[in-house]
């Protein structure tokens, strides 16, 4: 397949919720959601009613509502430091209609409840406009069919947005019962680092340690899904684009990116959003980070402008040495074919004369006719030999290391001397 640049959408992080941060599953949820919910643990009310962005929601392997399935996630949390749940924030290819995008990542979730008895809420986020002003223009002016419509195809404008759409793919860190709705054991592959660690029930109830999936494989599974599927999705629509969630160092090592690309440093929200403030700017205050991805941007640009310039070259200098090769080998099948005919016509002659007009009219045979008999003739066009004589040799005092074409320097003054024997006949050129 011929390389191109590495999609944007080649994106895919996974964040940890927990207490300890000072967050709350809760506040996320209604964030994410676009919505007003309260966190029966803190009293609090967190309200994101007014922010534009979201295109679609839903839930897997839960029956209430997303405020209902992450209270009850903070109510099965007892430490002052756990973690409640965690999520996955990965880009969706441009190319992807709203209703593909909403079939990966629901497909995907159904994937993650099967695998790890979770169960999950996700959303669908818009790109970020340039202006957001337009953009909340055009969200309030989108409750109406036209503007919907309008909203939908601004959306997709790279002069008005980043073209940016990504998903909110939060799950629980305990199974749920779906029928029940209660909490059960916690997924401890996700956090596991010895393959034969034992949980606090497995050593209560004296077994075994065998050997167990670690976490960092748990997650290079989960990525490695969400790339399949997001692959399979694209070439369902009949896009060519594929995404590559591979590192820059594993990419590089499969000759598939060029050695030297440098990973971009996360900026978070709010430097992210300085970072767009910047762009079109009134007072602008580019954080640092900001701009030390924005030169390693362009240096990778670079890199890999250079790259495929270098593997197009050598693809093209590969395909002509193939057609040369091609070309050679056809015009040596022509010539045997050729010769083959023409020994045919030699062996069909009945006298001397005929052979040797054959011989003479013949293309591809350089043989000596003089001293020759009919019958060496007519029995070397019946076999494969390539001359009259079964056994010949040549006879040379010329070193082919330091010979000179006689064509491009004087003639030489020492004798040159071709031999030429052939059963028992000896044939001499001297010059």
């Amino acid at each position: 397949m011929e390389p191109q640049r590495l999609h944007p959408a080649s994106h895919c992080p996974l964040h940890v919720f927990s207490r300890s941060d000072g967050r709350s599953s809760v506040k996320a949820a209604a964030y994410a959601a676009r919505t007003r919910m309260t966190d029966h643990r803190t009293g609090l009310v967190h309200n994101y009613s007014r922010l534009p962005g979201l295109l679609d929601e839903d839930l897997v392997n839960w029956e209430g509502t997303a405020e209902q399935l992450w209270n009850a996630a903070e109510a099965s949390e007892t430490r002052i430091n756990a973690r409640v749940g965690r999520e996955l924030r990965p880009a969706l290819p441009v190319e992807l209609p709203l209703d593909e995008q909403r079939r990966l990542v629901h497909g995907f979730c159904c994937w993650l409840k099967d695998q790890h008895q979770i169960a999950a809420h996700w959303v669908i986020h818009a790109p970020n406009f340039h202006a957001p002003d337009t953009g909340k223009q055009l969200w309030k002016a989108s409750n109406t069919d036209a503007g919907k419509e309008a909203y939908k195809k601004a959306l997709l404008d790279p002069s008005l947005t980043n073209l940016n759409f990504h998903a909110h793919i939060r799950w629980t860190v305990r199974r749920v019962d779906k029928e029940t709705g209660t909490f059960g054991e916690k997924t401890r592959e996700f956090d596991r680092t010895n393959p034969r660690e034992l949980s606090a029930e497995e050593r209560r109830d004296g077994l075994e340690p065998e050997e167990k999936i670690v976490g960092r494989d748990v997650v290079k599974n989960i990525r490695s899904e969400w790339e399949k599927r997001t692959n399979a999705a694209l070439k369902r629509i009949g896009s060519s684009a594929r995404i590559d969630l591979r590192s820059y160092e594993a990419m590089a090592a499969a000759g598939d990116a060029p050695d030297g690309m440098e990973a971009q440093e996360h900026l978070g929200p709010r430097n992210s959003a300085k970072a767009r403030a910047a762009e079109h700017p009134v007072d602008p205050v580019m954080p640092m980070a900001a701009v030390r991805n924005a030169e390693k941007k362009l240096r990778n640009e670079r890199r890999w402008k250079s790259w495929l310039e270098l593997r197009n070259l050598e693809r093209e200098k590969s395909r002509l040495e193939n057609e040369g090769a091609r070309i050679a080998a056809d015009r040596e099948r022509d010539r045997k074919e050729r010769a083959r005919k023409e020994k045919v016509k030699v062996a069909a002659a009945t006298t001397l004369a005929e052979a040797e007009v054959a011989l003479v009219e013949a293309q591809s045979v350089d043989i000596p006719l003089a001293g020759i008999s009919f019958e060496e003739i007519i029995e070397w066009a019946q076999s494969g030999s390539p001359t009259p004589a079964d056994h010949e040799e040549f006879d040379s005092g010329i070193d082919p290391e330091t010979y000179e074409n006689p064509d491009t320097i004087e003639a030489p003054r020492e004798e040159l001397r071709v031999v030429r024997k052939s059963k028992g006949m000896v044939r001499g050129r001297t010059g």
